[in-house]
């Protein structure tokens, strides 16, 4: 039961985070292109800068949430702690993508792809995080 709570912890963190974000991201987009209308030279690096901003924010969502998911579990293997991380990376980025294509037809983009990594990377190094510094704090190795 404990799992489950914290993979339900986990997964809700990054979510609401990422809501959270998106209306920030709306916000500051809807600025960016009014002061890109006035500089041309804005909209040339408008993908770009998603880019630069977009990935750290994701890794680091992520990364707090794997890091969630392994605290509320408090299980001590790498296997056991490791698969709650990516079993809590790999429903956020599933949960973002389906909501993202609706009813579209899905295609695999190198950014889709670059995103799934990204996202599962990201929670399964915090959970491993949250393990590594449980271990230094009880001097095991």
């Amino acid at each position: 039961m404990r799992s489950l709570k914290a993979i339900v912890a986990g997964s809700l963190f990054i979510v609401i985070v990422f809501i959270i974000l998106q209306m920030a991201f709306v916000i500051i987009a809807v600025g960016y292109n009014t002061l890109a209308a006035s500089f041309p030279f804005l909209k040339d690096i408008t993908g770009i800068f998603r880019y630069l901003v977009g990935l750290p924010v994701l890794i680091v969502t992520t990364f707090i949430g794997g890091y969630i998911t392994a605290d509320i579990a408090d299980m001590h293997t790498n296997i056991k702690v490791w698969l709650h991380g990516f079993t809590v990376g790999f429903i956020s980025v599933a949960g973002m993508i389906y909501i993202a294509i609706g009813n579209e037809n899905l295609t695999v983009t190198l950014t889709g792809i670059v995103v799934i990594v990204v996202a599962i990377s990201g929670s399964s190094a915090g959970s491993l995080y949250w393990l590594r510094r449980i271990n230094n704090k009880t001097g095991k190795t």
